[in-house]
């Protein structure tokens, strides 16, 4: 069995499995993002019902904690189990089968890849980003383990989006990467990073005037949302795309 949170929770083995009870489904997503740690039964409360819990709610959440049991963590079929801890309960579970631990692997690979190799980079970096699904654990409630997971996640996954375009310009790859980087920059409207590469991009591409306006819809989006101009480097930037500086057509 593999668990999958870089998207909607799932499990695979021969098919895909969802958790269809969402208190359930958040218990099995807290417990996965702690795998092999122990989770108290307040954190593991706080999560399913927030600060107005049932007044049962340790009987309930051992009941859940049976279904996941039953139905989703059995020993003899993938190998994970659920314990019962002195703080609370703990899911045991091989590393090799939760994809956030692959990405943990990938990220920590890609940041120690050296600067003179950004062949490497680029391959662990795109793995790395390739493990998303879509957005993280959605239509899961936001306690505070899911809340937090998510959005280390959701940082992660940009900074290897970063990563991917910045290795893709020092090796020259700017055609190929335009159609990605574009559709990167309609999610993330306000990432200053993502709309330099981009804009260098279509300058390299021999798009000039598209990468003009790239700065102009960036100006326009950081006015309306946060009231503020481009930062200095892209502002350089635009400055040598209107002079046509060479020294920002070459990769490297």
């Amino acid at each position: 069995m593999r668990y999958e949170l870089l998207g909607p929770l799932r499990l695979v083995d021969e098919e895909t499995h969802t958790v269809n009870a969402p208190k359930v489904e958040t218990l099995l997503a807290a417990l996965l993002i702690r795998a092999n740690q122990p989770v108290s039964t307040d954190e593991l409360i706080d999560e399913l019902w927030g600060s107005e819990p049932p007044r049962r709610a340790r009987a309930a959440l051992h009941v859940y904690i049976s279904h996941l049991r039953k139905n989703f963590v059995q020993p003899a079929v993938d190998g994970a189990t659920i314990r019962t801890h002195a703080q609370g309960y703990l899911l045991e579970v091989e590393k090799s089968s939760v994809d956030v631990f692959l990405l943990r692997t990938l990220h920590a690979e890609g940041r120690a890849a050296p600067e003179t190799d950004p062949e490497r980079a680029l391959g662990v970096f795109a793995a790395a980003a390739g493990l998303f699904r879509g957005p993280v654990l959605t239509g899961i409630n936001n306690g505070l383990i899911v809340g937090a997971f998510a959005r280390w996640a959701e940082e992660v996954r940009l900074e290897c989006l970063e990563a991917v375009a910045r290795c893709s310009l020092r090796l020259g790859r700017h055609r190929e990467l335009i159609g990605e980087l574009s559709a990167w920059v309609e999610e993330y409207p306000l990432n200053e990073n993502l709309r330099e590469h981009l804009m260098l991009a279509l300058y390299r591409s021999g798009r000039r005037a598209e990468a003009l306006e790239v700065f102009q819809s960036a100006r326009q989006a950081l006015r309306e949302e946060l009231g503020l101009d481009p930062r200095r480097t892209m502002r350089r930037l635009q400055f040598a795309i209107l002079e046509a500086d060479t020294d920002y057509a070459i990769a490297g």
